[in-house]
C-alpha cells in the first residue's frame, strides 16, 4: 500500500509565479493523483499588487482591472488545474498569507462596504470549488505537523530556528521563499525532537522591488509523506523547471521520460 501525499504549495504569487515550476508540480500531482489526500496554498498564491498598501499613490506599479484579471487569471491558471488534476474526495485548503491580507484586512478596514464583493474567498468562489479558508495568522495540522504561512514568524538566517521554537512542534512555513530547516529537542525528553522547515517559492526568484540584488530565493515546493506510524517532510527544489522524484525526472527535461502529461483546461460551457 503506496503512502498518503500531502502537497504543499507555497507563495505562487499569481501573476508573477514561475510557470515552468508550476508546469513540473503539475506533472507530479497528475502522476500520483491517486495517493495524494491534501493538497495546501500555503500562503500568498495571489501578489495582489494592485491593491496592495505598498502600491497606493503608486499609479505606475497599478493596472486598470488588474485586480479582476488576477483573480480571473489565478483561476484559470492554478485553481482550474488543480481542481482538474487533484482527485475528488482530495482535501484542498487555502490559508490566507500576508499578501492576501492586504485586502482581506487593510483594504476591508478601510472600506468595509465592500466587504463580500473583493474577498478573495468570495472572489476565487472557494466554496463552491470546495476549498477551505484559514485567515491571516491561522494554520492547519496534518498529522502532528503544523502548517502556516508563516509571516508572524517573520524572517532572517535563523527563521527555521524561530518557527519551531515559536509552535513547539514539527511545523512547515512558507513566506520566506528558501528552504531551511532546524532541529530541537526536549530538555527533559531526548526521544522528543522537533524540526521546523521553511519551503522554497513557487514565483519569480529576481522580483522587480529588489532591483537585481542577489537573494536566496529558490523555486519548489513540499510535500509530507504520511505511513501508517510517521511522516516525513520532503522540500523539493526545483531546478529550471525540473525536479526529482522517485527515480522520475518532471519537468520540461524530464517530459520525454515520463508518460504523464499536463492536463489541458477544461472546457466551459
Amino acid at each position: 500500500m503506496s503512502n498518503k501525499l500531502h502537497v504543499i504549495l507555497a507563495d505562487i504569487h499569481y501573476p508573477v509565479h514561475c510557470r515552468a515550476s508550476i508546469r513540473s508540480v503539475f506533472q507530479f500531482i497528475e502522476r500520483h493523483r491517486a495517493n495524494i489526500e491534501s493538497c495546501v496554498l500555503l500562503g500568498d498564491f495571489l501578489d495582489c499588487q494592485n491593491l496592495s498598501v505598498h502600491t497606493r499613490n503608486r499609479p505606475r506599479l497599478r493596472k486598470r482591472g488588474g485586480y479582476r484579471a488576477d483573480i480571473d487569471g489565478f483561476k484559470r491558471d492554478i485553481l482550474d488545474r488543480l481542481d482538474t488534476l487533484l482527485k475528488p474526495t482530495c482535501k484542498k485548503t487555502a490559508i490566507c498569507g500576508n499578501h492576501e491580507d492586504w485586502i482581506q484586512s487593510d483594504l476591508l478596514d478601510e472600506q468595509p462596504e465592500l466587504e463580500g464583493v473583493v474577498d478573495i474567498p468570495v472572489m476565487l468562489d472557494l466554496e463552491a470549488r470546495n476549498w477551505g479558508w484559514v485567515p491571516c495568522g491561522g494554520y492547519i495540522k496534518i498529522g502532528k505537523v503544523t502548517l502556516l504561512h508563516g509571516d508572524q514568524i517573520g524572517s532572517g538566517p535563523n527563521v527555521a530556528k524561530k518557527l519551531v521554537d515559536s509552535v513547539h512542534g514539527t511545523a512547515v512555513m512558507g513566506h520566506v521563499h528558501r528552504p531551511s530547516m532546524f532541529t530541537t529537542t526536549s530538555l527533559v525528553t531526548a526521544k522528543d525532537k522537533w524540526s521546523g522547515y521553511t519551503l522554497p517559492c513557487l514565483c519569480t526568484v529576481a522580483p522587480a522591488y529588489a532591483k537585481g540584488q542577489p537573494n536566496g530565493y529558490c523555486t519548489g515546493f513540499g510535500i509530507l509523506e504520511q505511513g501508517t506510524t510517521s511522516i516525513n517532510v520532503h522540500n523539493l527544489v526545483i531546478t529550471n523547471g525540473t525536479f526529482n522524484w522517485g527515480g522520475l525526472e518532471y519537468g520540461a527535461a524530464g517530459a520525454a521520460h515520463d508518460r504523464s502529461s499536463i492536463v489541458p483546461h477544461p472546457k466551459k460551457n
